[in-house]
């Protein structure tokens, strides 16, 4: 009968380990912060994170770990000294759209060319240049029409006063419109029409989520 005799190597006999006196062990680190710090790239086959989560402390930073989607399945970890080049999880944009002479308060669509089928824009607020008024009545209070919409696989932006004009006088009007644009790896779009009774109440007959 053949005898097989199996050399077991221990990982850990190849990494530089350091115990301190106060229990904590550290590696490829002689400072460990908690009972068991990793100075370096970790791989496991999974994580438990306890229950309840502790609290950063003052000297702390945090991290905000994002998981894509198949077949990355990668897990990215994003805080204030790693910002990634765009895309981000969230992401910023912000537009300055001159309107033309004809129509000086007026952007019937802009195509911004952002992938709708990739991302998910909201307008988080918007700003215009010149003041607006109407003929008809004198107390309207003008509201503008601001909103992006998606067709034909990307995001257009629509800004208007309606029933509103500018002075003729002055220049061209500027919209600013910031965008947030979110990858639709990570955000859920929900939309539900809705309608109230004759008294402006009512209730959804479920939530949407919760």
């Amino acid at each position: 009968m053949n005898k097989i005799i199996l050399t077991v190597l221990l990982a850990g006999a190849f990494i530089p380990v350091c115990a301190q006196s106060a229990g904590n062990v550290g590696i490829n680190t002689p400072n460990p912060e908690k009972e068991l710090t990793v100075n370096g790239t970790m791989k496991t086959s999974g994580i438990t994170i306890k229950d309840p989560l502790e609290k950063l402390g003052a000297d702390e930073n945090y991290s905000f770990l994002i998981k894509s989607p198949a077949p990355q399945n990668k897990i990215t970890s994003y805080n204030e000294s790693f910002v990634p080049n765009t895309p981000a999880p969230i992401n910023l944009i912000q537009y300055k759209i001159t309107c033309n002479s004809a129509d000086k308060d007026w952007v019937d669509e802009y195509d911004t060319k952002i992938n709708s089928n990739k991302f998910l824009v909201v307008i988080a607020s918007y700003g215009f240049t010149q003041p607006v008024f109407t003929y008809t009545s004198t107390v309207i209070t003008p509201v503008p029409e601001v909103f992006a919409y998606n067709t034909n696989g990307t995001w257009k932006l629509k800004a208007d006063y309606v029933g509103f004009s500018t002075d003729d006088s002055l220049p061209d009007g500027i919209w600013t419109l910031n965008l947030l644009v979110f990858d639709r790896a990570y955000a859920k779009e929900f939309t539900s029409a809705q309608t109230v009774n004759t008294s402006g109440t009512g209730a959804a007959s479920a939530p949407l989520i919760q």
